[in-house]
């Protein structure tokens, strides 16, 4: 990397909106506005949440909607990067031979296509793991991309750190409770609400290095499996919370519950990287429910790749 890239400052926003299931095509058109918004206040990169194409649709039926890199968000996203000079990010459901993976591209703003990630800890359900580096190189610097829960394992943290990232993208598409119930309490809410920061915070201060969080707003489709049956669309939303931190720990944000842009001036600087040990709680980088980790997730993943198989034999 030379001098200038070592030291620098660049404008990036996230764009927090609701895709309406399915409807690729409408959701191209109802994001231009906020990205063009993020544009006019000086946005050099704009990200776009996990699977914001398609919507976040947690079951098999969004195969459906699955595409190539050919297709037509891909082909939108390059065009509208190149049209507006900026680096734009979309997350897609991919079709790549009989598979699929919840994927997410990240274009240039010459139009081309700079790289695609596919999210490791997918939804097995839907979706094949996808194993890869993570990692885009682009004129910024090497941007890590860590798809969802992705980010929530040492592991990735770790890959990052070796990796020596200059900027981390986090599309999310992660549903958190809004009505208590005999599963949910006051307390689970307030917990899922600290979250959707804590995780962006710990990554910037852990690695000194700008972090973009977006996360969709809107209801929430029915999700197939064991977590299906307690993250219900009566109990769970989308809820935003997008934010950015800086390399420096500065957090911008967290937007509420609604459609809205963010942006905000982040610093990219080799002198602003750190390696600190990450946090280790069996995995994780911050504790949870061992009977959730140890018993409820392994079955559910289990289960999930069994019915993933089986069911696109069947297609």
């Amino acid at each position: 990397m030379n001098d200038q890239r070592k030291s620098q400052s660049i404008t990036v926003a996230v764009v927090q909106v609701a895709s309406q299931p399915g409807q690729i095509s409408a959701n191209h058109q109802h994001a231009l506005p906020f990205i063009e918004t993020a544009v006019s206040q000086g946005a050099q990169l704009v990200i776009l949440p996990e699977l914001f194409a398609s919507g976040y649709i947690p079951n098999q039926t969004i195969w459906q909607y699955g595409e190539t890199l050919d297709g037509p968000t891909v082909t939108w996203l390059r065009q509208t990067a190149a049209r507006l000079g900026i680096y734009l990010g979309v997350g897609f459901v991919e079709i790549a031979g009989d598979d699929f993976y919840n994927s997410y591209a990240l274009a240039a703003p010459n139009g081309e296509l700079a790289g695609c990630a596919r999210k490791n800890w997918a939804e097995t359900y839907c979706f094949k793991y996808g194993h890869g580096r993570h990692l885009i190189e682009t004129a910024l610097g090497t941007i890590g991309v860590g798809i969802c829960a992705d980010n929530h394992f040492t592991a990735f943290m770790r890959l990052m750190q070796k990796s020596d990232v200059d900027l981390l993208l986090m599309p999310h598409a992660s549903p958190t409770p809004y009505q208590t119930s005999r599963t949910v309490s006051p307390a689970d809410i307030e917990a899922a609400r600290q979250k959707a920061t804590a995780v962006p915070l710990l990554y910037a201060h852990t690695l000194g290095v700008p972090v973009l969080f977006v996360n969709p707003v809107g209801d929430m489709q029915p999700m197939s499996g064991l977590l299906g049956r307690f993250m219900t669309p009566e109990l769970f939303r989308l809820q935003g919370q997008s934010c950015i931190v800086d390399s420096d720990g500065t957090l911008h944000g967290p937007l509420a519950a609604e459609e809205a842009v963010l942006v905000a001036e982040v610093r990219l600087g080799s002198a602003r990287k750190q390696h600190d040990q990450p946090p280790d709680y069996d995995g994780w980088l911050h504790p949870g429910s061992q009977l959730t980790r140890k018993l409820l997730i392994p079955l559910d993943v289990m289960l999930g790749r069994t019915s993933y198989s089986w069911r696109k034999s069947k297609r």
